[in-house]
């Protein structure tokens, strides 16, 4: 056998495509497919959620976690509305709503494990009728009745743990963007959750005051309160506020048809005079300070 060293042909170890289009469709790919299996283990997750029992939820120290120097125990009107509203949107017997009240003045509200709700002297000082603060409430309740609390704890470890498999097997850049992506799917899912929510405490408003025109009302406050400082929607773990009162009163449209009286019943005179003299207390507090 004669050995012969034959000619090699020009351009045999390169590819007429451009790196950089190889580089763009294989990050594409990892994107599609990041997305796809963050997307299906938050439905898994969320379908699994509504069997996670209560009962597990109220054995963990929430409570002790929230409870600060601000924590009081909430006026009767608050106690009592609280009640009414939670009564009339038809929750699991076992599922039990602890109302907490802090004489803050920040501007928000929310709802955590183990039935535990949360309302600030911020935002109940900007709120002007019992319409807007059953909003606030009804809202808040519906987080709770839907298990979003626990779906939201469960999105939050199985994101961390995918990203952190994924920043240890690339570099910081594509790490970080990484990231990004999965926080942004991760969000589209809050969203998700606060129209439900909004939906229920709609439909509350409605079979209580016979109008949704309190849905409108809180989301102006927290319109005005935002300015001009909302950010864009898909970097929010919230829909946009306008969106959220369109939103609203095309609910309002499905679950009524009567021509409504749409004024707003105005808080007590009583509960007003407290939440001044809360804050008076914080001023002082401030002072002493």
């Amino acid at each position: 056998m004669e050995y012969s060293n034959p000619e090699i042909p020009e351009g045999i170890n390169t590819t007429p495509t451009h790196p950089l289009k190889e580089f763009f469709i294989l990050t594409v790919g990892v994107i599609v497919i990041l997305v796809t299996s963050l997307y299906l283990l938050i439905l898994t997750i969320d379908y699994f959620a509504d069997m996670i029992p209560f009962s597990w939820e109220e054995k963990i120290p929430v409570a002790q976690i929230i409870a600060d120097k601000n924590t009081i125990e909430p006026p009767q009107y608050l106690t009592r509305l609280t009640e009414d509203i939670v009564a009339a949107m038809d929750l699991p017997d076992d599922m039990k709503i602890t109302l907490h009240y802090s004489n803050s003045d920040i501007v928000n509200a929310f709802a955590t494990l183990g039935g535990h709700l949360v309302l600030y002297r911020g935002l109940l000082e900007k709120i002007k009728s019992e319409d807007e603060l059953a909003m606030v409430i009804a809202h808040e309740v519906a987080h709770i009745k839907y298990r979003h609390p626990v779906a939201a704890a469960s999105h939050g470890i199985a994101t961390t743990l995918i990203l952190s498999l994924i920043s240890t097997s690339s570099d910081n850049a594509l790490g970080r963007f990484m990231g990004t992506t999965g926080m942004l799917t991760v969000m589209k899912f809050s969203r998700d959750f606060e129209y439900e929510a909004d939906a229920d405490a709609v439909s509350l408003l409605v079979k209580r005051y016979g109008h949704a025109q309190g849905a409108v009302g809180l989301f102006s406050i927290f319109k005005e309160e935002m300015a001009d400082s909302e950010p864009v929607e898909f970097l929010n773990t919230h829909p946009l506020t306008e969106k959220r009162i369109h939103k609203a009163m095309s609910l309002t449209g499905a679950v009524t048809n009567r021509t409504q009286d749409k004024k707003m019943k105005p808080l007590p005179a009583e509960f007003v005079n407290w939440l001044a003299s809360q804050a008076q207390v914080e001023v002082e507090e401030k002072t002493d300070r």
